[in-house]
């Protein structure tokens, strides 16, 4: 499945989008549209979709995107479970390239600004400091109107523009225009371990959805997330193996298992290495009683 267009509609006295989602999920496909994007999320959690990047996100995550550049935020399973009292909460902010190009292309001052929206062209995140700093005046920017909302949106830029501890999301050579079939790819490999990484995945195996062989899918895949697939998988499986030890009644044996560590022994080994301490120690610390 492509990354679809999304055609963003601007009221003809607006210059920018804003809008407060509270759903029971975000339900937005992989897509992109030619503006940029600042979203911050108020409540949630799950994993964000940016380029070719992957990562877990939370409430207080602060992004933003620069135009074309696919993307979409997925949240837990748990949030899709009949039932459930969970709310997906975000503040967004779209504005078109013209706002740079010509509203503030002509003044001085707005350089940082400038040079802010030039790096986020492969998406950047921003620290948790940052994001607490400037989240009232975000949970502001709905409510406002006219130029008031355009000089909020500006001072909230020109204050992200400091934040040393931003992050590059996409790689640099992230194509931005969306191929067709390197979308679908990409799309269909990450859709797949999303489903299964609680069962073995074979590199042969995932090399076949992504239609290459092993050898050459281990290559796209590092070039592409900066990572192997056996370190993003395993990344995913401790992520996941975190959050039932703090929150699920289950014994470590079986949280390795439902995280697909057929191996005791091999499931302690990897989340001391991605976490420094053993389940037990986590889980314990996790509860308060470490």
């Amino acid at each position: 499945m492509k990354a679809l267009f999304e055609k963003v509609m601007f009221n003809e006295q607006s210059s920018l989008l804003v809008r407060q989602f509270e759903l029971l999920y975000f339900d937005a496909p992989w897509h992109y549209h030619p503006e940029y994007e600042l979203t911050y999320i108020v409540k949630s959690h799950g994993r964000r979709f940016v380029g070719d990047h992957v990562e877990p996100f939370q409430a207080g995550d602060l992004v933003l995107l620069g135009p074309d550049l696919p993307h979409f935020w997925r949240n837990d399973d748990e949030f899709y479970q009949a039932g459930s009292t969970l709310q997906a909460e975000s503040v967004v902010v779209q504005f078109p390239t013209t706002f740079t190009e010509q509203g503030l292309a002509s003044i001085p001052e707005a350089a940082t600004v400038r040079e802010l929206l030039e790096r986020a062209r492969y998406g950047l995140r921003f620290s948790s400091a940052m994001s607490e700093s400037v989240a009232d005046r975000l949970a502001q920017l709905p409510n406002q109107t006219g130029l008031t909302q355009v000089l909020s949106l500006v001072t909230i830029l020109n204050l992200l523009a400091t934040d040393p501890d931003a992050q590059l999301l996409a790689s640099d050579g992230y194509q931005l225009a969306p191929g067709a079939a390197e979308t679908e790819r990409m799309k269909r490999v990450l859709e797949f371990v999303l489903r299964q990484f609680r069962e073995e995945i074979r590199i042969e195996q995932i090399a076949s959805i992504a239609g290459m062989a092993p050898a050459a899918f281990c290559r796209y895949f590092k070039n592409r997330t900066r990572k192997t697939f056996v370190e993003y998988l395993n990344e995913l499986r401790i992520g996941h193996a975190r959050k039932l030890l703090t929150n699920a009644d289950m014994s470590i044996g079986q949280v390795g298992l439902e995280c697909g560590y057929n191996n005791n022994s091999h499931f302690h080994r990897q989340f001391k290495l991605s976490t420094g301490m053993t389940p037990f120690q986590y889980q314990a610390l996790a509860r308060g009683k470490g």
